[in-house]
């Protein structure tokens, strides 16, 4: 599919092949100082402020000589690229060779493991300590075939405990390595009361071609389809999972489709942009705009999107960040879904990583994202149109002391004169089918309730209904 796009924001930039270029205006310029003003001292003809970087030198040859212990001057060095980047933003990072090897897996999507999702958590019972929370096991996955489940929580890595992990990228890069390889792990399975009792368990890594879709046929003509991540085959696993669906709908068709961007934390903009252009025929998808707000590229939609007259629903919380909030706010302004869940994380700025020769990447940010309405997703992130929590609400009756008619002795019983009789309080099949899912079966609630409405209205709803989910 092509897009129409200045640059290709999810390509790798390799070092040299972006130049990022800014100017200084010092000249003339007064501080005040009180009540006195003096002149800014002119800068040095020969001043440059590479001539500090002599003192890192020194600095090494210093401790190289002189510590009470051999040093690794590679990793002294990458430790002082990674104390440039720290006084940056916190999404601009500097990866020695093994992070950034973990980068390249993640935007391909495929990579030597054992098939699961996994999260840093802190607990407090019945100690504290660092765990990781497994949050997905691949299906027919290492992890799946030795038993572990959703839920479970990982104490150590090889006999290691989690909390001796820098980060979770480092308890990930062990969990990583070549396929046909072991790695052992301790897990505990939650307990409703009582102490989880550990076990361990070796697990054999394997290839594992993770896909970046999941998708379930609901039911009464709706599909609900999971982007895990905006990896390099998304929009076109996407595509086929949607023309999946309608096959599976039948003679019905497919009557509307539910989106679920949660716990998306993101990926490449290019497939971002892609996802949207399924769903709409025209218009900005969305904007980058570095230094000052200037604008640096705009992608937009082209005519004939796979998807476009399909009733959209969209699925967002706190953890759908970055690519997935650039889905969410285009799908949004152009009212083309019907956005449900909580406020996204608001993560909405790029980064250009830029590969420093060894293997290593400087991952840097270069600008900001904006909606097709120039809303500024950076730490606002999107607000559902339709907010949901994670659990199903109380039902509480209006007013408890009114009988309904059917409760009188001498009601009239319904009769139906031949006309085909409805279930009192049937929930329907798909919002079955979304089980205890509070913020799906509200998905699936809005969605069915707008195709009622579009088909008590006939061809006077059409496509324009459609079109706005």
């Amino acid at each position: 599919m092509s897009l129409r796009s200045r640059t290709a924001p999810g390509s790798w930039l390799r070092g040299g092949a972006l130049l990022l270029t800014g100017v200084v205006l010092g000249a003339g310029l007064m501080v005040l100082r009180g009540a006195d003003a003096e002149p800014v001292k002119p800068t040095p003809v020969d001043y440059s402020r590479y001539r500090k970087l002599d003192l890192l030198g020194r600095s090494l040859a210093i401790i190289e000589q002189h510590y009470v212990r051999p040093v690794d001057s590679e990793r002294l060095i990458y430790a002082a690229i990674g104390g440039l980047v720290a006084e940056l933003d916190p999404h601009s990072e500097f990866l020695p060779p093994g992070e950034a090897k973990l980068l390249r897996e993640d935007i391909e999507g495929s990579f030597g493991g054992v098939g699961m999702v996994v999260v840093l958590q802190q607990q407090t019972q019945p100690q504290a300590r660092v765990v990781l929370e497994v949050r997905e096991v691949i299906a027919r996955g290492p992890a799946m075939q030795a038993g572990v489940k959703v839920g479970d929580f990982i104490s150590a890595i090889e006999g290691k405990p989690i909390g001796h992990f820098f980060d979770l990228r480092r308890a990930i890069a062990t969990m990583r390595g070549a396929p046909g390889t072991k790695v052992s792990f301790t897990i505990e399975s939650p307990v409703v009361k009582g102490i989880a009792t550990p076990r361990n368990i070796t697990v054999l890594r394997e290839f594992i071609d993770s896909p970046a879709v999941l998708a379930t046929y609901l039911g009464e003509g709706l599909g609900h389809v999971r982007l895990r991540d905006f990896s390099e085959t998304a929009a076109h696993e996407l595509s086929e999972a949607i023309a999946t669906m309608k096959t599976a709908a039948g003679k019905g068709g497919l009557k509307g489709v539910i989106l679920d961007l949660r716990d998306n934390g993101g990926g490449l903009l290019d497939q971002a942009v892609a996802v949207v252009d399924l769903f709409v025929d025209s218009g900005p998808i969305v904007r980058t705009r570095g230094r000052m707000g200037n604008l640096l590229d705009e992608s937009s939609a082209l005519p004939g999107g796979a998807w476009s007259r399909v009733p959209l629903a969209l699925l967002i919380n706190k953890a759908s960040a970055s690519a997935s909030e650039v889905v969410a706010g285009a799908l949004q302004d152009h009212r083309r879904a019907l956005v449900v869940g909580e406020r996204s994380y608001g993560k909405g700025s790029v980064q250009a990583p830029f590969e420093l020769g060894d293997g290593s990447v400087l991952k840097l940010t270069i600008s900001l994202y904006y909606t097709p309405k120039d809303r500024l997703i950076q730490a606002s992130g999107i607000q559902p149109d339709v907010v949901v929590g994670t659990t199903l609400p109380v039902y509480k009756d209006s007013l408890p002391e009114l009988e309904p008619e059917r409760a009188h002795p001498r009601h009239l019983r319904p009769e139906n004169f031949g006309y085909p009789a409805r279930a009192q309080g049937d929930e329907g099949q798909a919002v079955q089918a979304a089980g205890d899912d509070a913020q799906l079966r509200a998905a699936v609630q809005h969605l069915r309730g707008h195709l009622q409405v579009q088909s008590r209205g006939g061809s006077r709803g059409g496509s324009r209904g459609a079109r706005r989910g």
